[in-house]
């Protein structure tokens, strides 16, 4: 019995270099009026080239895991009731990522965009921490691995990390879980974000040394945060455990 309640394990994966689009990885997404996020969330969309073989393996990876996601909500859609079913139809199935289009010529552009997503606060409502709240945040990290934001214990900021702008580039890992609303018959893959890092940043419109043409040299390095302030704080409970699998692409 103690294994069959035992929570089921998450594939974790690290995407290939993407294209940041919206990024809100540095404070919390509240929403709006319209659609409030009272939680709060943070996310990016990643957009990478269907030709880039990095991408076609990542899908090829993710792929396996989206139709049994589907497979599963379509065994759930059966334990509906007859109204229920009738009313839904069948199963609502949400792609693994969205092609997108010229907004002109309607063609093809031949690039993929992914969802990637992390609720900020968390009330847990079963088992015996019931009641209690897990405040969660992205881990960020420079290209050098280096983390970018650092928060002590009660999540207190110690070192600020620049703003992150669309067309930034970097990875991003997450898990991967399955999903089935029974009130709208929707199912597909959900890619809950983890961490991402940064490869090549833009921020507040400005370039960065790479966009200028500077590559690596000996010599100067800016000043960091002093050994006190090392401390980084991991989503305590990201929501889900991650399995010792970590693909990178």
């Amino acid at each position: 019995m103690a294994d069959q309640n035992k929570r089921k394990k998450l594939p974790s994966f690290t995407s290939p270099k993407l294209v940041f689009k919206f990024p809100k990885l540095v404070d919390a997404d509240y929403g709006s009026n319209d659609y409030p996020k009272p939680d709060g969330e943070f996310s990016t969309k990643g957009i990478g080239k269907l030709s880039d073989p990095a991408v076609q393996k990542f899908i090829a990876a993710l792929k396996p895991l989206h139709d049994e996601a589907v497979a599963e909500a379509e065994e759930k859609f059966k334990e509906l009731k007859v109204e229920t079913r009738k009313k839904l139809g069948s199963v609502k199935v949400n792609d693994l990522f969205t092609t997108l289009y010229d907004q002109e010529t309607e063609e093809e552009t031949g690039e993929v965009e992914f969802k990637f997503a992390m609720k900020h606060r968390i009330e847990i409502k079963k088992g015996p921490k019931a009641g209690q709240t897990i405040i969660k945040y992205p881990a960020l990290f420079d290209a050098k691995g280096k983390p970018i934001v650092v928060r002590d214990k009660e999540g207190k900021t110690l070192r600020n990390a620049p703003q992150i702008w669309g067309g930034t580039i970097g990875k991003v890992s997450f898990e991967a879980s399955p999903y089935f609303i029974p009130g709208t018959g929707a199912a597909g893959l959900k890619l809950n974000l983890m961490a991402v890092q940064i490869i090549d940043l833009v921020s507040g419109g400005q370039r960065n040394a790479s966009g200028y043409g500077f590559g690596e040299e000996d010599g100067y390095e800016a000043e960091e945060a002093s050994d006190e302030t090392t401390e980084t704080t991991e989503a305590e409970g990201n929501g889900g455990e991650a399995s010792d699998q970590d693909d990178d692409f």
